[in-house]
């Protein structure tokens, strides 16, 4: 473990040596190029290369045991998940019908009441015309309905304790991208809605290249040097 440990810190040591020379290459002429080039293939690659090799072994350890853990866990834990959401998918179905009959309920608690205050504006009514109100007078009680809200309706079932009344969850689904594009175009909603395959178009652009011929895209090169070591 000690050689190890010492190893480590001897490629630290080398990697500091290593970047600060490179913080200092600045090319101005053939010998500073051919120093610049030496650096890079001489010293730079090759400790990556070294450096991946010591962390090689330990990441694939690590990674390994991380997989078995995981395997492990997803033994117990996806069975319970897929049992958690079949519950909960029945909980919220039955919850959805026990509200659409309260709903139902409370619409017709409302429409008696809405009926009852009718009835006592006509015999209101009734009561204005044997006491002598004019055709306005008893008119106007008659068209004239007071505000009248139902009490509300209770629950038709006792939700458990600690299952909490289903919270709002929204999402949008996009049903036409062609016409949220043209919104997009129009200005009618932010350019943010919409986001780029940039997978798919710089695929596109090392196909075409220089030629590359989408309305609102340039084509971009950014050169890549590579370096071989002998």
């Amino acid at each position: 473990m000690e050689t190890v440990i010492e190893q480590e810190k001897e490629l630290k040591q080398e990697a500091l040596t290593v970047t600060q020379k490179a913080a200092l290459v600045k090319i101005t002429d053939q010998t500073s190029y051919d120093s610049a080039a030496a650096l890079l293939l001489e010293q730079v690659i090759p400790f990556r290369k070294r450096w991946t090799e010591y962390w090689s072994p330990l990441k694939k350890a690590a990674y390994d045991s991380w997989q078995a853990i995981n395997a492990k866990f997803n033994e117990g834990d996806k069975p319970m998940e897929a049992a958690e959401r079949q519950i909960k998918g029945a909980i919220r179905e039955w919850d959805e019908q026990k509200e659409r009959e309260r709903a139902e309920l409370q619409r017709k608690a409302q429409e008696e009441a809405e009926r009852r205050e009718q009835e006592q504006r006509l015999n209101a009514a009734v009561v204005a015309e044997q006491a002598g109100a004019t055709e306005e007078e008893i008119e106007q009680i008659v068209s004239t309905p007071a505000p009248v809200v139902a009490a509300p309706v209770a629950p038709t079932y006792e939700r458990a304790s600690g299952i909490s009344k289903p919270r709002d969850n929204w999402s949008c689904r996009v049903t036409d991208i062609k016409k949220l594009c043209a919104a997009v175009a129009k200005g009618t909603v932010p350019v943010s809605y919409v986001l780029p395959n940039q997978a798919a178009l710089n695929a596109r652009a090392r196909a075409d290249r220089s030629t590359l011929n989408i309305p609102g895209c340039i084509a971009h090169n950014d050169p890549i040097i590579a370096g071989r070591t002998k």
